[in-house]
């Protein structure tokens, strides 16, 4: 194992990995620290996943696309993980932030609201701006972490950050 894998590794451990390398595991997955040591990589709620966006990730592991589609919490992925790995006591499903990066077309003054139209709780407001396009907000607390509005964005500008 090279040294920066293992400082990744070492940070991770005790909590201390950015937040922007954790990979976004399924809903009801256990801290990631631990999520390795349960998870088989058995590939069943990638198989079950109606939506599609559970995907073999790094070191197989299963991951979420939102690029593939939105979750509609189904349940079926934690249903089918008998390693403990995903359960569904743990409540919000996933620890996620969403992060508005500069391929927005808003924020390069193209009127855009396809995130907000796509999102069915309201987390996305477009806060006006005098002489400019409105500019998208994302309610952290309102947000579901559904995925709906990265799977229509046209630019990729909405990104899912895991916390561990």
């Amino acid at each position: 194992m090279n040294q920066a894998i293992n400082l990744s590794r070492r940070n991770l451990i005790r909590g201390r990995a950015d937040s922007a390398l954790l990979p976004l595991r399924p809903p009801g997955a256990i801290p990631e620290a631990l999520f390795a040591e349960q998870c088989t990589s058995c590939g069943e709620c990638i198989e079950i996943c109606p939506q599609r966006i559970v995907i073999k990730g790094s070191a197989g592991y299963p991951e979420v696309d939102f690029r593939q589609g939105e979750c509609t919490f189904c349940s079926r992925c934690i249903d089918s993980c008998a390693e403990g790995a995903l359960l569904h006591e743990l409540q919000p499903p996933w620890r996620l932030e969403l992060r508005l990066t500069d391929n927005c077309l808003a924020k390069r003054q193209v009127v855009c609201q396809t995130c907000g139209d796509a999102c069915g709780v309201d987390a996305i407001r477009f806060r006006p701006q005098p002489g400019a396009v409105a500019i998208p907000l994302i309610d952290q607390d309102v947000c579901t972490g559904c995925g709906a509005c990265i799977a229509a964005c046209p630019q990729d500008a909405l990104k899912a950050v895991a916390h561990g």
